[in-house]
Parts: C-alpha cells; sequence; structure tokens
C-alpha cells in the first residue's frame, strides 16, 4: 500500500501523468438512447430466463429510476470543515524541529534493508528469504533506542512485531498505528531503469530513494521517528496508550503479519477497544485546482476467480470444434462484453467528496454542484427518498466527467464506483502437439463498496452459464453443481463436451470493509481532520508569499481502491482511517510498486510532525 502513487491510492491527479495516458472521450449517449437501450437488454434477460433454471438478478439497482426531487429550503452539506487543533501541553513540532537530517537518516537507513515479500512464501524458519526481517529488526533497534527502552516490544508469528507505549489510564482507548516493514521485490531486469541503487537509501539533497521509500517504510519510519523525538523532549509521557502494529507481509494479503497482530491485539484489549487506527493510505493532492487530504474511509472488496475449464485431452491432429483454450477464451471474452455496471450509493464517501468540490473549489462545474446538493438535501428531506436522477447525474461524473475534465486518471473515477475485473493470468497446455485437459485463468476483482462478494459471484454465474450452455459444458460453481435447462437442448443431445469451474483463488475473498465515520459531528474525523489543519497551517514558509498564506486544504472522505492491513483489523475500532500526510510537487512522493520510488525529504519530515502532533492530540481528547 503507500500514500498517493501506488494501486491503493484514489486522488492522482491528470498532470501527474505523461501525455500518452491522455485519451479521447467516448462520445456521450442521451438519455431515451440509454433507457431503449436498458428495455432492448431487459426483454432478452427475460427471455433468457425461460431456458434456464437460475434467477436473474433484478434490474432496479440498475435503472436507478422513479426518484423524488426533494429540495429542502435548507442544506447541511457533508463536508462541513473543522479548524486546526494543537495540543495543549506542549508546542509538538518542536520536537522536529533541526531534525531533518536524523529523520532522512532513519528512512535512508530502513530503505537499506530489503525486505522483499513474495506470492508465495513458505513457512518461516524454513523458507529463508523471511530472515531479513531479523536484520530489519535489529536496524529499528539500533536507529530507536529510546523506543525500545520505553515501550514493550512483542514479537508475533516471529516478525510481526508490536509496540506498547503504557499510558497512565487504563480506561482509556488506545491509539493504534499500523504499517507494514515489507516491500514489493524489485525485478532484476529493471534494476539499470532505477536512477539511484533500489536499496541504497540515497538522498540526493531533495529525496529519498529506494524501494519502501513510499510504501510503507515512510509510514513506519514515520510513526517511529515521531515517538522517538517525543521521547527525547522528555516533554510528553502518554495518558492514553499508544500500540504500534507492523506487518510482515501486506503486500501478500497480510495472513502471515497483520492477522495474527489483529488477533494479538484482540485477545489483550478486546473487541471494539481502540479509539482510532491510522494506517498507510491516501494523502494531500490537488484536484480541481485546490488541495485536498482525503483519508480512505473504507476500501473495495476482493475476489481472485479462478476459471477452469477441463476437457478431454488427445492428439492435435485430430482437434474438436474447441480446445480448452478456446473454451476458457469464449467465457473469458463474455466477462470482458459483460462488465460490472456503476453504481454509487447516496451515502457514499464520493458524494461526500464530490460536496466537498462543491464547497470549497473556486469554479466547480455548476451542474455537478446542484446535483450533489441535491442528493443531500433528499436525504435529509422527511422522506430520506433519494433524488436518483441528481444521483445520477454524479455518477455520471465519476464514471466519464471525471476522466473527460483531467480530474483523475483515465479509468480510475469509474473504478471508484465499481466492481472491476482484470484477468491477470492464464495457464494451459505446455505441448505444441497435445490438446490441453486443463486450461485456468485467475481474474482479478476489486468490488464497489456498494455491493458484495456473493452479488460478484451471481453476477459471474449470470454471465458464464448461458455460454457454458450453448458450448455444452458443464458448470460447478463454488464448491456445487449448476443445474440448468439449456436453450440448445436439441443441439446437444450426447454427454457433457466438458466442464467449466468457478472457483475462489488464494482463499481471496473479502467483502468491502465498513466505512469509518466522516463528518466533522464525529470526534474521530474532527481530530484527523484538526491534525491535518494543524500541522497545514504552521507548514515551513506558509506565509511566505502572500499566495501561498491564501492556500488552504479541504479535508474529504475518499475511499481506497486496493486492500491494505487494515482488513485485519475490523473488530477493533469503527473508526479507521488510511491517510498520510505527505505533501509535494507532481515529481515527489512516486514510483511505488514500480521504478525509481522516491519521497521528498521535507514532506517526510512534515509526515513525521503530523504523527507527532496526531499522538499528543488523540491523547488529550476525551471524545474517543
Amino acid at each position: 500500500m503507500v500514500a498517493l502513487t501506488n494501486e491503493k491510492s484514489v486522488l492522482p491527479s491528470m498532470a501527474s501523468l505523461p501525455a500518452e495516458h491522455n485519451e479521447t472521450s467516448q462520445p456521450k449517449q442521451s438519455w431515451s438512447y440509454k433507457n431503449r437501450k436498458a428495455l432492448i437488454i431487459a426483454f432478452g434477460l427475460f427471455a433468457l430466463l425461460r431456458c434456464l433454471a437460475f434467477p436473474i438478478p433484478g434490474l432496479s439497482a440498475m435503472t436507478g429510476a422513479g426518484a423524488e426531487d426533494a429540495t429542502p429550503s435548507s442544506h447541511v452539506s457533508s463536508c462541513a470543515q473543522g479548524g486546526p487543533i494543537f495540543p495543549k501541553a506542549f508546542d509538538v513540532s518542536s520536537v522536529v524541529h533541526g531534525e531533518k537530517d536524523q529523520i532522512i537518516s532513519w528512512l535512508s537507513g530502513a530503505v537499506k534493508v530489503p525486505t522483499e515479500i513474495f506470492d508465495v512464501m513458505g513457512e518461516i524458519g524454513v523458507d529463508e528469504r523471511w530472515d531479513v526481517f531479523y536484520k530489519f529488526a535489529e536496524y529499528l533497534e539500533e536507529a530507536y533506542p529510546l523506543i525500545h527502552k520505553h515501550l514493550t516490544r512483542t514479537r508475533v508469528q516471529t516478525h510481526a512485531l508490536i509496540f506498547e507505549w503504557q499510558g497512565s489510564d487504563p480506561s482509556l482507548k488506545p491509539l493504534l498505528l499500523t504499517g507494514h516493514q515489507d516491500v514489493v521485490p524489485v525485478l532484476p531486469a529493471t534494476r539499470d531503469q532505477w536512477t539511484h541503487d533500489p536499496y541504497g537509501g540515497e538522498y540526493d539533497g531533495h529525496s529519498i530513494w529506494g524501494r519502501g521509500s513510499i510504501d510503507d517504510k515512510s509510514g513506519v519510519i514515520g510513526f517511529l521517528s515521531a515517538i522517538e523525538l517525543l521521547l527525547k523532549s522528555g516533554k510528553f509521557e502518554p495518558t492514553r496508550t499508544v500500540i504500534l502494529a507492523l506487518g510482515t507481509d501486506e503486500e501478500t494479503g497480510g495472513k502471515v503479519g497483520a492477522l495474527h497482530l489483529g488477533q494479538w491485539i484482540e485477545e489483550k484489549y478486546g473487541k471494539d477497544s481502540i479509539a482510532m487506527l491510522v494506517d498507510e493510505g491516501n494523502g494531500v493532492s490537488e484536484v480541481w485546482g485546490q488541495l485536498f487530504a482525503a483519508p480512505a474511509v473504507g476500501e473495495k472488496g476482493y475476489l481472485d476467480l479462478e476459471l477452469s475449464v477441463e476437457t478431454l485431452g488427445g492428439h492435435s491432429s485430430v482437434p474438436p470444434p474447441h480446445t480448452g483454450i478456446g473454451y476458457i477464451s469464449l467465457l473469458i471474452a463474455a466477462l470482458e462484453k459483460n462488465p460490472h455496471k456503476p453504481y454509487l450509493n447516496a451515502e457514499s464517501p464520493l458524494v461526500a467528496f464530490t460536496s466537498c468540490g462543491a464547497d470549497t473549489v473556486k469554479g466547480f462545474p455548476k451542474d455537478l454542484a446542484k446535483a450533489v446538493r441535491k442528493v443531500e438535501s433528499s436525504l435529509q428531506s422527511k422522506s430520506g427518498k433519494v433524488d436518483k436522477k441528481a444521483l445520477k447525474v454524479v455518477e455520471d461524473w465519476w464514471v466519464t466527467g471525471s476522466e473527460e475534465d483531467e480530474t483523475f486518471i483515465p479509468g480510475m473515477g469509474k473504478a471508484m464506483v465499481s466492481t472491476t475485473q482484470a484477468v491477470d493470468i492464464i495457464n494451459g497446455a505446455l505441448k505444441v502437439n497435445a490438446l490441453p485437459e486443463s486450461v485456468v485463468a485467475v481474474v482479478n476483482h476489486r468490488i464497489n463498496i456498494a455491493s458484495s462478494v456473493a452479488e460478484l459471484q451471481k453476477h459471474l454465474l449470470d454471465v458464464i452459464v448461458p455460454v457454458a450452455s450453448e458450448l455444452n459444458l458443464a458448470v460447478e460453481a463454488f464448491g456445487k453443481e449448476v443445474e440448468y435447462q439449456s436453450c440448445h437442448s436439441t443441439h446437444h443431445k450426447g454427454p457433457k463436451l466438458g466442464k467449466v469451474i468457478l472457483a475462489e483463488a488464494f482463499n481471496s475473498s473479502l467483502d468491502p470493509a465498513p466505512v469509518s465515520p466522516f463528518t466533522i459531528a464525529d470526534p474521530s474525523w474532527k481530530i484527523l481532520s484538526g491534525s491535518v489543519q494543524n500541522v497545514f497551517t504552521t507548514r515551513p514558509g506558509f506565509n511566505a508569499t502572500e499566495a501561498d498564506a491564501k492556500k488552504t486544504i479541504t479535508m474529504a472522505p475518499s475511499i481506497s481502491t486496493g486492500n491494505t492491513d487494515t482488513k485485519r483489523y475490523w473488530n477493533l475500532t469503527k473508526n479507521i482511517y488510511r491517510f498520510a500526510y505527505l505533501t509535494g510537487g507532481k515529481k515527489d512522493n512516486v514510483g511505488a510498486h514500480t521504478v525509481n520510488e522516491h519521497v521528498s525529504a521535507d514532506s517526510f519530515v512534515e509526515l513525521v510532525r503530523w504523527f507527532a502532533n496526531l499522538i499528543v492530540i488523540v491523547d488529550e481528547t476525551r471524545e474517543l
């Protein structure tokens, strides 16, 4: 995971991409055309229903028709902005002043330890690739002597780490800060494309370079550095316990590290025992010409579909009309011809994000502003009935408008409001003159936050079964045989020609995350927002010029299109925020999961300053 640039991020600016990423916008279709098309599709679906013995999902969620236009006299925005919150005890930012060189050194040293994680890892103690995590723990012990003196460190599953900074009042729920030690591997073939050694941790006077400098050693080293500096100052002793959880395999799902860290914390502290959790996530970026801090308050769900076709083998000199590869190609083509329809729920954080744009951005599109205010007004009306026409305008902006006006990179807006699918792996036969007996493809799905694993599985059946019927293939889906009456029974009186199997790959299924509170009336959001406003309004050179002094930052909720270790901590708190206070220009803080990963040193120092302030602000509040 990463702030700003990798797959878990949501708000990359179009301007941050090279020109070749720009795509020609598709022509818009009229409302009447779309509805005529929907009616034709609907009649076709009902005709198909006569032939197939499994249910077709209802169309109500797709059409969005029949909503009232509720416009109460007063509209209350979901994007009310709170002011900065400053610690009462002392000037926390002062502990960071003058420590830039030390902070750079801490991150540089961490990057030098190549804590690579791979999709397939053997057991700890057997697979030597785990041993590098011993070295990383040794580095942390050397780099942060005060933390190891004053905090309690516990090893979980050997390499995952828990640090507890015990507070004086056990009645207060702890603050939990999480991150991961592991990094994605550097491909040997790409090493010559790096400006600096990917594990050199080099500082060039502007940025720290190397794998993990953003994802996620910036997060781990960020909060460790903040605590080490707070301890060094001698000015702060926590009233509220602070827990640090360092996973080992976030990049492969967190099944070894974060899974057991979450269980350990729950066993010791209990369910719903944490005041607030902050993990890696979105950062600060410019949208519509305005700076936005956009913590992800939710994550999309996940499912890797293993799609298999089993057929009889044989010599390729006497082939059937379709080999297993031919069959699976037709099935994949059917999936790609039937993508998941976009759907935006009125209560979605993305509606609130749009509302924030309408409230704080000069020159915000008037039609979009009018629509999102109608949506919020309808929710606040006595009936609470959503203005679906207005909601459709907002949804359409995310699907197409956000790309046309270059707010987001191509496809990003649509991905935010849709379940996405990507056929990423396919394996078949090994010999050119032998018919393949088993062909397997893996399709990666990121599930819309308004949907579910069950709804995705239903969609897959709705697409696959008709094709299998036409091809005279049996179907097994998620452990059960699927019975259907073929529309082509007159042509397929003989035995089935093969079998299609739908299964969950890698034990991967995950429903979308619960959405965390995101209005200023919610204490956790107010505190997070206040800490951001604090650090932004006291940033170095904030009043260097008149233009800089007039800059503001908008706190707005968003979602993560990828998944973080937070999925292992859902039982601990409802207040989960995926955010890192990383700022900078278009060329700063980039390269996660690819070549030339680097983070701006000034931006990283500000991240440390934000963590220090957040820790003390949360400690002083009694609202959590």
